[in-house]
């Protein structure tokens, strides 16, 4: 444990893996001085920051951790805005950073019971530090990290007085995910593009409409390429080399080849090998049986989980466990997945950041005002959504194609 003056990025640096994910850095507008807490649990690295006594509001944040980012991953995107409004915030590595996942023998199903275990450490060292209890706990995270905000809701309701999630991934037996959709999309890109130099243009128009079953926005498509390179194949293997380890191209190591010649991943055998993997995503799926509040923050330029079958599929479970009174699904136009991909390439799209944030504000006035969050729906701008709530997070940049 540390006192340090400021526990925010301002004064404790900002990680890689946390800059990857911005478009732009929130605003910091003052000094946090306070303490700051790092250490092990099981296999996860963790961190704690606690605001000094006099500033803190009372509650703390759990931080879900995206794909295999480490615990400073969400510092830009979620404890540097908390740790501002006064939270307590934790996050953790989730036990396999980087390429951990590679070892079948690890799984996904360690996630929750890590996350139960960073919850219970942090709210004590809370418990300890203040003198008193956290009145509110919450979990937010991107990603896989929306996948756990979720997960925990489902699991763990006791420990949390709501979460918000932007851009989860959905993992379940009866609806498509990474293993079913990024096949197709690995096969069809290159075709698509005409790499080859000699496909027709009916060949080239056919891979065209099978981006687009895989839900695919149209008019995502000048961002495919960028997603092909930094998503699509090496996710398909990471997480299929964990989820489905028999099949014997997924024992490979990573070769960068493979982005100029596909065809080794391209032709797994996914509707074959459903029975094997399915027996793996049974343990982690989700089922949609919340009974706290839960808002979800989706853009529908997400060429990685698509938001049709990962939003919009989550958010029909939910209703299919008769659980709708405790959600929200907020689709916000042209978002990505990430918004730190805008900086190559931003073109329309617009960051999400700013609706994640006004999301975490509503979550706070409906469970502890109950003010009724915005309806579900499309959203095309930030002022319609956040109405009078500040926000840290900027949105006015100037676009440019």
């Amino acid at each position: 444990m540390e006192t340090v003056k400021d526990l925010t990025t301002n004064g404790l640096g900002v990680d890689p893996d946390a800059e990857a994910l911005v478009y732009e850095r929130p605003s910091i507008n003052s000094l946090v001085p306070g303490l700051f807490c790092t250490g092990r649990l099981s296999a996860a690295r963790v961190l704690l920051r606690m605001p000094s006594p006099d500033l803190w509001n009372g509650k703390l944040m759990i931080g879900a951790t995206p794909a295999v980012r480490n615990e400073y991953s969400l510092d830009l995107l979620l404890s540097d805005i908390v740790i501002q409004r006064g939270y307590a915030y934790a996050a953790c590595d989730k036990g396999t950073p980087q390429l951990t996942l590679r070892d079948p023998s690890r799984s996904m199903e360690e996630w929750t019971d890590i996350y139960a275990q960073l919850t219970d450490w942090a709210a004590s060292h809370v418990e300890s530090y203040y003198g008193s209890k956290a009145q509110y706990i919450y979990i937010s995270g991107v990603s896989n990290g929306g996948y756990i905000t979720r997960r925990m809701m489902e699991l763990y309701p006791h420990r949390y007085h709501g979460g918000v999630e932007w851009e989860g991934v959905l993992w379940h037996t009866r609806q498509r995910h990474l293993l079913t959709t990024l096949p197709v999309m690995v096969q069809s890109y290159p075709i698509y593009r005409n790499w080859r130099g000699d496909y027709s243009t009916a060949e080239r128009a056919s891979a065209f409409e099978n981006l687009i079953e895989m839900g695919l926005h149209p008019d995502s498509e000048p961002f495919w390429d960028v997603y092909y390179r930094v998503y699509w194949l090496v996710s398909l293997w990471l997480y299929g080399r964990n989820l489905d380890p028999d099949w014997k191209p997924f024992a490979a190591e990573w070769s960068k080849d493979w982005l100029e010649n596909p065809q080794f991943l391209a032709d797994y055998p996914w509707l074959e090998r459903l029975p094997f993997f399915n027996e793996r995503i049974k343990r982690i799926e989700n089922n949609g049986q919340i009974t706290k509040p839960l808002l979800s923050v989706a853009g529908n330029y997400d060429c990685l989980i698509p938001f049709r079958d990962h939003a919009e599929a989550y958010a029909k479970l939910v209703e299919s466990a008769g659980a709708s009174t405790y959600h929200r699904l907020y689709e916000i136009d042209r978002g990505n997945h990430v918004d730190g991909l805008l900086r190559s390439h931003r073109g329309k799209q617009q960051p999400v950041l700013p609706y994640y944030e006004a999301a975490l504000m509503h979550m706070e006035r409906w469970v502890e005002k109950g003010f009724s969050p915005p309806q579900s729906g499309k959203y095309e701008k930030i002022e319609d959504f956040a109405g009078d709530i500040a926000l840290f997070s900027k949105s006015s940049s100037d676009s440019s194609d």
